[in-house]
């Protein structure tokens, strides 16, 4: 666990990991330099990727994708795939792939939405449908959003299939950030999610923000029932407040902790596993948000 534990920081690329040993002998990591104790660099080389892609099925109803906006999609699924495998450390290979189904419009969507899941989620933009372990989406105006689409609802496809008991916020909040996953030479990063920055923003400055503890301690059916009345800023908050998360190595680390708790089937609530498992617990966390909060980390985040 150690070993994967600076494996995940050592990918940052920039970040330095300090070791130092304790008056009672315990060794401790850390990503910050600390001049009260003596510490020692510790130089970690990651092995290459071993990355493999799936082959992602796609089928269209009276639409026409260009090769490149398949390439696109493909890209974008495996992307998320990578990220799930890689950075959260689960072993995708065992995970059945998604299958897409593209249709032409709202109205046709709705309908199939009727006939295939009794009409549930008819107001959103797509859907996974986990007996069929397939994702239902339309053609939008802005195509690209429908591409962003896709990539959300294959983060809930994935956790929905390896992660059943991740609570509503995390699922979301890591759904969001997909939408903003891509690749580069240098690897996968994350860019900003302008729209849920906005949202976050405005609701900050109006106090309507949700605090960090109340949030932790919203049970799924609770968070999603404020989410499905349209009046609160949950949605943008849990995106916000996971790509903060993802934004340094050792919160990153944190996450995939709480991750793989859950996988466990541990049913904890999420407060009291963050109060156990965050340096200085939730108080400490809250204050770290806040602080993010002025500026709202940087544009973009590498992984």
């Amino acid at each position: 666990m150690l070993f994967a534990w600076l494996l995940t920081v050592a990918s940052s690329g920039h970040a330095k990991i300090y070791k130092w040993v304790d008056e009672d002998g315990k060794v401790h990591f850390s990503d910050r330099q600390d001049h009260r104790v003596e510490q020692e660099v510790v130089n970690v080389k990651p092995g290459a990727s071993e990355w493999s892609r799936f082959e992602i099925d796609i089928k269209t109803v009276d639409v026409e994708l260009s090769e490149e906006e398949h390439q696109q999609i493909v890209e974008g699924v495996n992307n998320v795939y990578e990220f799930f495998d890689r950075v959260m450390s689960f072993d995708m290979h065992r995970t059945v792939p998604v299958n897409i189904l593209i249709l032409k419009d709202s109205a046709t969507y709705r309908n199939y939405l009727v006939r295939r899941d009794g009409g549930m989620a008819v107001a959103s933009y797509g859907l996974y449908i986990p007996s069929e372990h397939q994702i239902v989406v339309y053609i939008r105006k802005n195509r690209s959003l429908t591409f962003k689409t896709i990539k959300h609802e294959v983060s809930h496809a994935v956790v929905d299939s390896i992660v059943p008991y991740s609570p509503a916020w995390l699922n979301e909040g890591l759904a969001e950030q997909m939408e903003m996953l891509k690749r580069d030479e240098s690897g996968l990063y994350f860019e900003r999610h302008n729209e849920n920055r906005w949202v976050v923003d405005q609701a900050r400055e109006q106090g309507r923000l949700t605090a960090i503890d109340q949030l932790l301690k919203l049970s799924s059916n609770n968070w999603r029932h404020s989410d499905f009345s349209g009046r609160s800023s949950l949605r943008a908050q849990s995106g916000q407040f996971v790509y903060f998360l993802l934004s340094k190595p050792t919160s990153r680390n944190f996450v995939v902790r709480l991750m793989h708790n859950f996988n466990r089937g541990d049913r904890t609530l999420s407060y009291y596993l963050v109060d156990d498992n965050y340096i200085g617990g939730v108080t400490m966390l809250a204050l770290d948000w806040r602080r993010w909060l002025h500026d709202q980390g940087d544009s973009v985040v590498r992984l």
